[in-house]
């Protein structure tokens, strides 16, 4: 199979700054519609500030992409590498020789039939979950560690885009695809208000036939948001399977809920909005009413004044214990992945 020549490298002719900035400006644009914004002002730490027509306070954003190792950022960032490869030539760097393996395949459809042969192609060794995620609390660690100033801005979030591309399904779901007990510490600890994970959606693309390719769908996983939903949504199972129907009311539910949340797992602040308590956490609100779990989303606007509220409500001892432990081991299943923007290349 003749390889032909290299695609065209749509950051030619910039220098190594320039390419890095046209790079996270892409990112960017997939997880924010830049016409929503009055200014958008790209800079250091964060690497960009963004402010919305109705309000003069920006946010920052911060952008970071999320590889296996180095071998394969080499293989996406360096201009040509994958062709040289394809093409026969010499590996940049001592570990992409193991790591990136330069073979000829050959194509057969669903029937056995041989479609193509001497496919040029690059074997990587298929990463886990465990290695996703513990790639995931160490780029939000790293970033934490960057000591933003954050005193000219309402807020920061970060934008991280997945390069692992394990199998997702982005309607069916659950928490553990994302969270471990250290990735929960360090969204819980980091500066941002938002963790924007730029996922692909593996299982439902595009393309029916074996002679049509499956195009990316990018989807967007609101980590904090998703976090807290997880929190909520657990314990409010756990408390309500102890107590079943000697418990009073919703109410009383939504109570004890969102004290064990803030309290013993750490998790937000109780806050009053009408009279009631909800739990607040970074640009979410939550509560239980009778209709199910409500989740308020507040997104990056400026976060109202809200008193915060005092529960008395508590778990007795044994049945927090039970709790505690119940909610560290469980997880949430959801189906809500909204799609990313497509970016505008040079």
């Amino acid at each position: 199979m003749e390889i032909g020549e290299p695609p065209p490298d749509p950051f030619a002719g910039m220098t190594p700054h320039e390419r890095k900035r046209a790079h996270e400006t892409v990112i960017l644009q997939m997880a924010y519609d830049l016409s929503d914004f009055h200014q958008v002002s790209p800079r250091e730490r964060p690497d960009f500030a963004l402010t919305r027509r109705e309000v003069d306070k920006p946010f920052g954003v911060e952008v970071t992409q999320l590889f296996r190792h180095q071998s394969q950022a080499r293989l996406n960032l360096v201009p040509g590498y994958m062709h040289r490869l394809w093409s026969g030539g010499s590996h940049l760097h001592k570990k992409d020789v193991k790591a990136l393996q330069s073979v000829k395949v050959k194509i057969e459809d669903k029937h056995g039939n041989v479609r193509h042969t001497d496919v040029p192609a690059i074997i990587m060794e298929a990463p886990t979950v465990t290695q996703f995620r513990s790639a995931l609390g160490q780029a939000i660690r790293m970033k934490t560690a960057r000591q933003y100033d954050s005193s000219e801005f309402d807020h920061l979030n970060l934008v991280v885009l997945d390069w692992f591309h394990l199998k997702f399904d982005a309607n069916e779901y659950l928490t553990d695809r994302f969270f471990d007990e250290e990735v929960r510490v360090a969204l819980r600890e980091c500066p941002f208000r938002e963790v924007l994970l730029l996922i692909y959606d593996t299982v439902n693309g595009k393309g029916e036939s074996s002679d049509e390719s499956v195009q990316p769908d990018a989807r967007i996983i609101r980590l904090q948001q998703l976090l807290a939903m997880e929190r909520f949504y657990v314990t409010t199972h756990l408390i309500n399977k102890e107590y079943g129907e000697t418990l009073r009311d919703v109410a009383t539910l939504n109570r004890l809920a969102i004290d064990h949340v803030t309290r013993v797992q750490g998790y937000g602040e109780a806050v009053e909005w009408d009279g009631r308590p909800l739990l607040r956490y970074c640009s979410t609100l939550i509560e239980v009413t009778n209709q199910g779990m409500r989740v308020y989303d507040l997104g990056d606007y400026e976060l109202e004044e809200r008193a915060l509220t005092v529960i008395s409500d508590r778990l007795e001892p044994d049945v927090e214990e039970r709790v505690t432990a119940g909610a560290r081991a469980s997880v949430f299943g959801c189906g809500f992945a909204p799609p990313a923007n497509s970016p505008d290349l040079p």
